[in-house]
């Protein structure tokens, strides 16, 4: 075997230290004549099997292939190839081959330098790999050039294309705000040009425009691209066209805020509405007027000729409502024939408020009472009018709509068909809510509360648990409803303390059932006015630790009342509670102005459906409407569900058609009161062989 003789000691020693794979090859035979020690480790033969082979067995090209280069490149003075090498181990990779020849001592001699091409190759199929996935992303896809101040498209998939309307070419070397049109006051806006300043990523929700001009709903999410020196490159965008979405929650909301016979606001957007007048007048110094209206004798009309001309009327009587109203005015339908408006920021002086209103209030009047035709049937309706001047002392919104309504009785009073403002002397129910706090009080030393269960069952009538329900066994009125002390000790304090006797009662009851190993929970109304105190969760926590139960056995039930002042707070204190254990559910769902928004941020696990959208669910449209709303959020959310007022078999069919699974009502259970409801619950596991 010829070894190549190389005079010259600092070339020989470059060669063999050079990391580069080298190798030296006779072009006459294709025979190896050198190797440096790059080679053999990355070949994987030793340096003198090296020597003892040919580039034919380490080249996998075909015969013909081999015999060809070898014929060029003694022609030629070398070039630069792509071939597939063979290891020592087998394994086939790709190289880049730089070959030169020359002619030394009379052979014809060619210097190959190979470079391993495994990586890059790995990361070209990555790259190739990541770009399809783009490309077939649902998703819309976009990459802006960082570097770059106005963040110009330097890609947009498919999906971003089709959803927008435009060409790759059209979007390419663009800001993303042409999307915008000239739509450029919206609030995520703000808070999209803050996190790109910052340099940090951020999810905003704008209203884009699609090159046909037709508006939808973008969630998007940006993030910044760094490289090894912290600078940002690029930004990556995700574009989702979330339009049905939207609708669908503004659907929701307009069956859950708004009369869906008058399309006027309901009692609670009136209520939502004049609170934030009511904060504005105050800070403001300004006085404005809430009338509640009574249409007189609508019942007969309605008994005579039917719901259906009753419908009718009420509808016109809207329309002529909102033609009186200026504009920042509000008119509502309170429910039945009642109506309700907010005429704000009428005077800073009350008395001159008070004018202004009565002028409005009497165009309405005058306006209700104009003759009507409802189909063949005319028709001439009055209205008996309370009003009240607002604020008033530290009157909330419900305590004006009910000095309102008590100015309405006066008014009937006087002949119906009248306007009549409230006045101190309108007090009788103040000092009969007075006599009922000073009873309260005395019934909560003696011992008179008493605990009712309403059973919460699946659809089969297993009893899965029970809502706490409070009573007054007053000694000479009997049995009190809560509806008649609740708001009292609401307003006074007093429920706090009676709060914690019914979770303490709630939680003994508990226990007790843990004697027959019965899973069941029991859940309990917290008061808005209980829940915002600093150590309410703390409280709570006692008393679980005193009774010893386990915390998820039972529910608290709030309803968002709790957010009104502080939602921050509120979600703060709901952590804290389920942190506890404690299982927690959003009470009424579907009444209120703002659950939706709410609901995102809440940590519940279940809704509770309120039992004025179930009584007219298996017939009313709208009510129905809203339910299978309620049920489709409630899935999207892996909530549980408990539909309340359940009383007919037509409830539970609708329901159970729709995917509800827990039902609380008369027609698997009315209230009952503790002991009786323990004793059905512990009778069967005591008949039982085992007991």
């Amino acid at each position: 075997m010829q070894i190549l003789p190389i005079g010259d000691q600092v070339f020989r020693q470059f060669f063999d230290s050079s990391p580069t794979v080298a190798l030296v090859v006779d072009l006459a035979d294709g025979k190896i004549v050198a190797a440096n020690a790059a080679a053999a480790a990355f070949y994987g033969w030793t340096s003198e099997q090296l020597l003892s082979m040919t580039m034919a067995q380490i080249n996998t090209m075909p015969p013909e292939g081999m015999a060809n280069l070898l014929s060029h490149l003694r022609q030629a003075d070398g070039g630069l190839f792509y071939f597939r090498h063979r290891l020592a181990s087998g394994e086939i990779v790709d190289v880049e081959s730089s070959n030169t020849a020359t002619l030394v001592n009379g052979q014809r001699l060619c210097l190959v330098l190979v470079h391993d091409l495994t990586d890059q190759k790995r990361a070209e199929e990555s790259l190739w790999l990541a770009r399809r996935a783009m490309d077939a992303s649902a998703t819309g896809l976009t990459i802006a050039d960082g570097r770059h101040p106005d963040l110009p498209l330097i890609y947009a998939n498919p999906a971003f294309l089709q959803m927008t309307g435009y060409t790759r070419e059209e979007v390419h070397g663009r800001n993303c705000r042409f999307l915008q049109n000239d739509d450029r006051n919206q609030p995520g806006l703000e808070t999209l040009r803050s996190a790109l300043k910052a340099g940090k990523a951020c999810e905003v929700t704008l209203r884009n425009y699609r090159k046909d001009g037709r508006a939808f709903w973008n969630e998007i999410t940006i993030a910044p691209v760094f490289d090894a020196a912290g600078m940002i490159t690029h930004y990556i965008g995700t574009q989702k066209d979330i339009s049905d979405r939207k609708a669908a929650e503004a659907h929701v909301e307009r069956l859950a805020y708004f009369d869906s016979l008058t399309e006027l606001p309901n009692r609670r957007l009136f209520l939502d509405r004049l609170n934030n007048n009511l904060g504005w007048s105050i800070r403001n110094n300004t006085h404005g007027v809430v009338a509640v209206l009574d249409l007189d004798n609508f019942k007969n009309l309605n008994d005579a000729e039917g719901p259906e001309m009753g419908d009718l009327l009420l509808r016109e009587i809207a329309t002529r409502l909102q033609s009186c109203l200026r504009e920042g005015d509000t008119a509502a339908r309170l429910g039945g024939d009642e109506f309700a408006v907010l005429l704000a920021n009428l005077s800073a002086d009350a008395a001159t408020a008070a004018q202004f209103g009565r002028a409005i209030v009497e165009r309405i009047s005058k306006a209700i009472g104009a003759p009507l035709t409802l189909g063949c049937i005319k028709q001439q309706m009055t209205a008996s009018i309370g009003a009240v001047v607002f604020p008033t002392g530290k009157a909330s919104p419900v305590e004006l709509l009910q000095k309102a309504d008590t100015a309405v009785y006066r008014a009937k009073a006087a002949g119906r068909n009248a306007l009549a403002y409230f006045e101190p002397a309108m007090q009788e129910h103040v000092q009969h809510r007075v006599k009922i706090e000073r009873e309260l009080r005395g019934a909560l030393e003696s011992g008179e509360l008493r605990m009712f269960l309403q059973p919460q069952v699946l659809a089969n009538g297993t009893t899965i648990g029970a809502e706490a329900l409070i009573r007054w066994q007053h000694p000479s009125k009997g049995l009190v409803p809560p509806l008649d002390f609740i708001p009292v000790a609401e307003e006074t304090g007093l429920i706090v303390t009676i709060g914690e006797w019914i979770f303490r009662q709630a939680c003994q009851t508990v226990k007790r059932l843990e004697t027959w190993n019965n899973g069941l929970r029991i859940a309990i109304n917290v008061s808005p006015r209980q829940f915002r105190m600093a150590d309410f969760p703390a409280r709570m926590a006692a008393i679980i630790q005193e009774v010893g139960i386990k915390p998820h056995q039972v529910a608290m039930e709030v309803t968002e009342a709790v957010f009104f002042d502080n939602l921050s707070h509120a979600v703060a204190t709901m952590n804290e509670l389920k942190s506890l254990g404690v299982r927690l559910s959003l009470d009424d769902f579907g009444t209120g102005y703002s659950s939706l928004s709410y609901l995102q941020k809440l940590p519940i696990a279940e809704l509770k459906i309120d039992r004025s959208f179930i009584k007219d669910a298996p017939t009313n449209p709208n009510d129905a409407a809203l339910v299978e709303a309620i049920l489709a959020v409630a899935r999207q959310r892996q909530l549980d569900v408990v539909a309340e007022g359940v009383e007919t078999v037509k409830h539970v069919e609708f329901l159970k058609s729709r995917g509800c699974r827990l039902f609380q009502g008369y027609y698997f259970g009315r209230p009952v009161p503790v002991e009786e409801f323990v004793a059905a619950i512990e009778k069967p596991q005591a008949d039982s062989p085992a007991g």
